[in-house]
């Protein structure tokens, strides 16, 4: 499965189906293994719940280490009405996360995010489009690193726009720009895991500098 091929099965799914994003767990699993990190879970296995100081919340995909939770990744997804969707997303987002790492520090977060162009509009405030607005500020909070611990900080994003009215297999736009920005997500998670939890035993050697591979 590539990324064009989880995004059809995804529109494939009623939007009311609390797995519609599952194809894209999966896809985040393969991804994750094939840079050097198996065994990980969620997706179609079921989403997995995990508790954090406040409430317990499921995440989509998740990997333990030593019974506990080294890795969560959680997947949002935008196909309709950006200017009231994005505000909540974004409040999500920062709340989940800080839901978590006040029980557990240490704990490496990523979000998966899908905008359909479709739903796209211009914001009154400064004349961007809502899903650059949303992709900025993903990427402000994705910084997560010590010793910068502040909880609601991530350790990474990607941020996927897509065009829902496309054909299969061109649906992606900016496609290359989508391809870097994966490799990067994915190892920005890894290495932090690394740093963290030096015993995990990855089956491939983790760059310390992702940009340089």
């Amino acid at each position: 499965m590539n990324l064009e091929d989880a995004i059809e099965d995804i529109m494939r799914r009623s939007p009311q189906d609390s797995t519609t994003l599952a194809p894209l767990a999966d896809y985040a699993k393969v991804k994750l293994d094939e840079f050097g990190l198996p065994g990980v879970r969620g997706g179609t296995g079921g989403e997995l719940s995990v508790r954090g100081l406040a409430r317990s919340k499921d995440w989509d995909v998740a990997y333990y280490f030593e019974d506990k939770p080294r890795l969560l990744v959680s997947l949002k997804s935008i196909w309709r009405n950006a200017s009231g969707t994005v505000p909540n997303r974004l409040d999500d987002l920062m709340g989940e996360a800080a839901n978590i790492q006040q029980l557990r520090p240490e704990i490496v977060i990523g979000y998966i995010l899908l905008f359909d162009a479709q739903a796209d509009t211009i914001r009154k405030e400064d004349g961007r489009y809502w899903s650059q607005f949303f992709e900025a500020a993903v990427k402000a909070i994705s910084i997560r690193r010590p010793p910068l611990w502040n909880q609601g900080l991530l350790e990474g994003t990607w941020f996927i726009k897509f065009d829902s009215q496309r054909p299969h297999g061109n649906r992606i736009l900016e496609p290359e720009k989508v391809a870097q920005e994966e490799r990067e997500f994915f190892f920005s998670l890894l290495r932090e895991l690394k740093r963290r939890e030096p015993a995990i035993p990855f089956s491939k050697s983790i760059p310390d500098d992702n940009m340089r591979h």
